[in-house]
């Protein structure tokens, strides 16, 4: 009967505070997040790229999604695109741990990245004050996705 008791009552307390978390307005991509200057040097149209900001472990993370241009062996060359779905002319390969998983855009499944295919549509996740791209938000380190190249250089 204890039981029950305790957990109704940490039901009741804990309803309200689900509705407060809820009720805060979103992160926004324009407002929100200071990229830090060594990543809008090398990635100056991330801005536009920018399709949400969520907070995990302190820390503001910005979403880019990506589509997938080609995978081979363990290099993967994403381009980003917009909140629309329009590339931002901006094309980077990776070079990707042989148990990596990127999640899908439209689908919010985990895929392995070896199984990907041209034309997938990815999340690539970067946190507010240090340079990388990372799987999911609130990583410590990124062993799985090492930039190998990029048209950085063509944007400016």
């Amino acid at each position: 009967m204890k039981s029950k008791v305790g957990l109704a009552a940490a039901v009741l307390i804990a309803f309200p505070l689900t509705g407060v978390a809820q009720g805060q307005p979103p992160l926004s991509c324009v407002k929100d997040i200071v990229y830090s200057q060594e990543f809008l040097a090398k990635y100056p149209r991330a801005g536009a790229a920018c399709n949400e900001v969520v907070v995990a472990n302190g820390e503001k993370w910005a979403r880019f999604n990506a589509e997938v241009k080609s995978r081979q062996g363990t290099h993967l060359t994403l381009s980003f695109i917009d909140s629309e779905g329009r590339s931002v002319s901006t094309i980077v390969t990776f070079e990707f741990a042989p148990d990596a998983t990127l999640t899908l855009a439209d689908k919010k499944e985990v895929k392995p990245v070896a199984a990907l295919e041209e034309g997938d549509k990815v999340v690539m996740w970067v946190p507010e004050s240090r340079m990388g791209f990372y799987a999911q938000p609130g990583a410590a380190q990124s062993k799985h996705f090492a930039v190998v190249s990029d048209d950085s250089a063509k944007q400016r």
